[in-house]
């Protein structure tokens, strides 16, 4: 499998163990990119049809993959994906 390791931890813990196979087939087929991967994983929350969802997005508009993934509203910048997901949080510094 071609996963980064972060992003098959998180598969694993999120969505039944039943569907890895295919979830992990669907977001490796939605983008080459470990950033896009990581968001379209995140912002599925566990659920299946969000991620059908998001890997049908990446490949129309990645920029909003990101968006969803990466970002509270518009503004706000939580993750930064291009870190593995544990690492991912961005600290306010105030």
């Amino acid at each position: 499998m071609n996963l980064e390791p972060d992003i098959v931890d998180w598969i694993r813990r999120e969505f039944p163990a039943d569907q890895f196979e295919q979830i992990a087939d669907s977001v490796i087929q939605a983008s080459e990119s470990p950033r896009i991967r990581r968001c379209i994983a995140f912002a599925s929350h566990g659920n299946i049809e969000h991620l059908n969802y998001f890997c049908k997005l990446a490949k129309i508009d990645y920029r909003d993959v990101i968006n969803a993934g990466e970002y509270e509203c518009k503004d706000t910048r939580l993750y930064d994906f291009n870190l593995p997901i544990d690492q991912a949080s961005i600290k306010s510094e105030s």
